[in-house]
């Protein structure tokens, strides 16, 4: 985790930039690992740069959950593929197919997301969040 610290304060990397970076890796890996191990070994390491970088620890987590949401659905390994295959009985190929309409406007809303943090954060600041 230091070494990613070192590393982003050295490409003096802003927040958006991170935010980025952190996206595409979490898309990268959501396509092939389980988002428990996402959930247990990524973002531990990741936190002390969001610390650093000053970026809301619930934007943050919001963001992260999202994307672990849309690697369930992302082939090949999406697990939510072989639910829905077994519980449409459709082949899984099918599926495969037609799952990209709907990876776009989820990958459309993250970007959202990422970009305005007000999106996410105002429910929780309504309810008295002070972060």
């Amino acid at each position: 985790a230091q070494v990613l610290v070192g590393w982003i304060q050295s490409q003096d990397l802003t927040a958006v930039q991170f935010l980025l970076l952190a996206n595409l890796m979490f898309l990268l890996l959501g396509c092939m690992l389980d988002t428990g191990v996402l959930l247990l070994v990524v973002l531990p390491v990741l936190m002390p740069a969001v610390r650093l970088l000053e970026i809301d620890p619930v934007h943050f987590g919001v963001v992260a959950i999202v994307n672990f949401m849309i690697g369930l659905v992302t082939p090949p390994y999406g697990l939510l593929l072989f639910v829905m295959s077994s519980l449409a009985v459709v082949p899984l190929k099918d599926i495969m197919a037609q799952v990209w309409k709907f990876l776009i406007p989820l990958v459309l809303v993250l970007l959202l997301l990422v970009l305005f943090p007000s999106l996410v954060l105002w429910l929780p600041r309504l309810a008295g969040y002070g972060g």
